[in-house]
């Protein structure tokens, strides 16, 4: 299993094919997701919360091993990069 990019499109596609509560966040930032050859098992989508504050919007994974675990750690590892000062997971 491996952490990949996607595009908005292709998460939030991937969220409300899966999770019958999914709303489109306010203000996306982009999207990662986890992969591995049998397809894609997880996506996340980051947003903005305000200024200096970003902010996991969405998560979901398939119940593969490991899938939350990966995408929470690059969700926030992302955040950081970006220069965000505080993330909220």
């Amino acid at each position: 299993m491996r952490v990949c990019d996607l595009s908005l499109k292709d998460a939030e596609a991937f969220l409300a094919k899966h999770e019958r509560h999914y709303k489109s966040p306010a203000e996306p930032i982009c999207a990662i997701g986890v992969a591995d050859s049998g397809g894609l098992h997880g996506a996340a989508i980051l947003g903005r919360r305000a200024a200096g504050v970003g902010e996991l919007a969405h998560i979901y994974a398939d119940g593969s091993s490991h899938a939350y675990t990966l995408l929470y750690g690059s969700a926030w590892r992302t955040l950081k990069a970006m220069g965000y000062e505080q993330t909220v997971l």
